[in-house]
C-alpha cells in the first residue's frame, strides 16, 4: 500500500472515530504524532529497499564490466592466435553481454533517481514530523501546565471553603462554650440563693464540722494543759 493510499485511509479512520464519541485533543495529537511516525519508519524502509535494489543492479553490473573485459582479451588472443572462430565467439558474447550492461545501467540510473527522490522527501517528512513532535509535546506541556492551574485553583478554592466553614464551626464552639460557662456561673450564682440547695448544705455541714473541730481541740488542750 502507498503512503497517499495509507495517510487517506488514516484521515477516514480518524473522521469515523471523531463522529462515533468524542476524545481528548491531547490524546488525539499524539495519536496522529504516532501515526507520522510509523510513515517515516515505512519511508525509511521504502528508501532502503531501494538502495538495497540499486546496490544489487550496481553488483551485477560490476560482473557485466568484468566479463565484458575478460571476452575482450579472450578475443584479442584468439586473433593473435589466428582462431578467427574462437574470436567470433566471443565478441557475439561480448555483444550479449554489452546490452545486458546497458540494460543494467539504465535500471541503475533509474533506482538512483527515485532513490534520491524518495531520501529528499524522506528528509522532508522527518523534519515536518519533528516540527510537528516539538509543537506536540509543547501542547502536550500547555495543557499538563494549564490543568495543573486549574487543579491549583480548585484546591485553593476548595481550601479557602473549608477554612471559611471551620472558622464559622469554631465561631459557633466558642458561642456555645460560652453560653455553657454562662448557665454554670448562673447555676452556681443561683445555688448559693436557695437554702434548700445541696451547695448551701454542704457549705453548713462544713461549717458545723469546724465547729466541731474546734470544741473538739479546746477540750482536748484543757484535758492536756502545756507545761
Amino acid at each position: 500500500m502507498s503512503i497517499g493510499r495509507r495517510i487517506s485511509r488514516i484521515v477516514r479512520a480518524n473522521r469515523t472515530a471523531a463522529k462515533e464519541k468524542p476524545t481528548d485533543p491531547i490524546q488525539t495529537v499524539e495519536q496522529a504524532h504516532r501515526q507520522q511516525l510509523d510513515l517515516v519508519d515505512q519511508a525509511r524502509r521504502s528508501v532502503a529497499d531501494l538502495a538495497a535494489n540499486r546496490h544489487r543492479l550496481e553488483l551485477l553490473a560490476g560482473e557485466a564490466r568484468a566479463e565484458l573485459d575478460q571476452l575482450e582479451r579472450r578475443a584479442a588472443s584468439a586473433v593473435n592466435a589466428g582462431d578467427d572462430d574462437a574470436a567470433r565467439a566471443a565478441l557475439r558474447r561480448s555483444l550479449a553481454v554489452t546490452k545486458r550492461l546497458e540494460t543494467l545501467t539504465r535500471q541503475r540510473d533509474e533506482l538512483d533517481t527515485q532513490v534520491r527522490q524518495l531520501d529528499s522527501n524522506l528528509q522532508r517528512l522527518e523534519t515536518r514530523v519533528e516540527d510537528n513532535g516539538i509543537r506536540y509535546q509543547t501542547l502536550k506541556a500547555r495543557h499538563g501546565a494549564a490543568q495543573a492551574e486549574l487543579g491549583m485553583q480548585d484546591a485553593l478554592t476548595g481550601s479557602g471553603q473549608a477554612a471559611a466553614g471551620a472558622e464559622a464551626a469554631a465561631r459557633q464552639a466558642e458561642l456555645e462554650a460560652r453560653r455553657v460557662q454562662a448557665r454554670a456561673a448562673a447555676h452556681d450564682e443561683l445555688s448559693w440563693t436557695d437554702p434548700n440547695s445541696r451547695r448551701v448544705e454542704e457549705a453548713f455541714e462544713e461549717l458545723e464540722a469546724s465547729s466541731a473541730t474546734e470544741r473538739e481541740l479546746d477540750r482536748l488542750k484543757n484535758r492536756h494543759p502545756r507545761d
